[in-house]
């Protein structure tokens, strides 16, 4: 297993102003080490990865085929950002036979969160349509979509994190025993390190796709359908 490690990161799951999409690279020397990064709150953002990821080439901080591992979340988030960085993902490892660690959201931050609150429970929170939030917990590996009015609050300390936390917060009950994390997303040397511990523990894959919660809806035009052709 190749000690010295340069890993690409790249997360386009953000669909709100609380957190910023981003690509960026790591290199994993004796410390991991942000080597460059491109962030933004701008609406889409992802689907210009590719132009980044040719600024840090033509400016001299990677050489494409010298990428060691790619660390990527798949959500839950903004679908359209989460298939095209997942695109461009799929598109690296097939041409330059890079191995890749798909991440979900909460799976990045946990280990980062429960060295502060070791034991508790802790939920990450990531806003969706129509009123809706999906919470990840670290105790169970699964994403579950609820309506803000709906919200299972545990009667347990929970600890709260994610870019939908500034819109939940005054929608908390008085009764639930809550505390906000320092730590809101995991950055970019978090996102490297969980991946570079999943490829020494063989946890790469080569089926990428973005994490389905909460489906989107298809309706009928206002108008309705047009006529079928003669």
């Amino acid at each position: 297993m190749k000690n010295d490690k340069t890993i690409l990161v790249i997360n386009g799951a953000s669909a709100s102003e609380q957190a910023p999409n981003f690509i960026s690279v790591v290199v994993k020397d004796q410390i991991y080490r942000l080597e460059c990064e491109k962030k933004s709150f701008e609406r889409g953002a992802p689907e210009r990865f590719p132009i980044y990821f040719n600024e840090f080439v033509r400016n001299g901080y990677l050489v494409a085929n010298k990428i060691d591992l790619i660390s990527i979340i798949i959500g839950p988030g903004s679908f359209t950002g989460l298939r095209a960085s997942i695109a461009f993902s799929l598109g690296l490892q097939t041409g330059l036979h890079c191995p890749v660690v798909p991440l979900r959201r909460g799976e990045a931050i946990f280990p980062y969160i429960e060295k502060d609150y070791s034991g508790k429970l802790v939920w990450h929170m990531t806003l969706a349509r129509r009123n809706r939030v999906f919470i990840e917990t670290n105790q169970k590996s699964e994403i579950k979509a609820f309506d803000f009015v709906d919200i299972p609050w545990p009667e347990e300390e929970v600890i709260l994190s994610g870019e939908a936390f500034p819109i939940i917060k005054p929608l908390i009950p008085t009764k639930v025993n809550w505390r906000k994390s320092s730590i809101n997303e995991a950055d970019a040397v978090m996102m490297a390190k969980i991946a570079d511990h999943y490829d020494q523990g063989d946890k790469v894959t080569n089926k990428l796709y973005p994490l389905y919660i909460d489906p989107p809806k298809a309706s009928l035009p206002a108008g309705g359908l047009r006529k079928a052709p003669k």
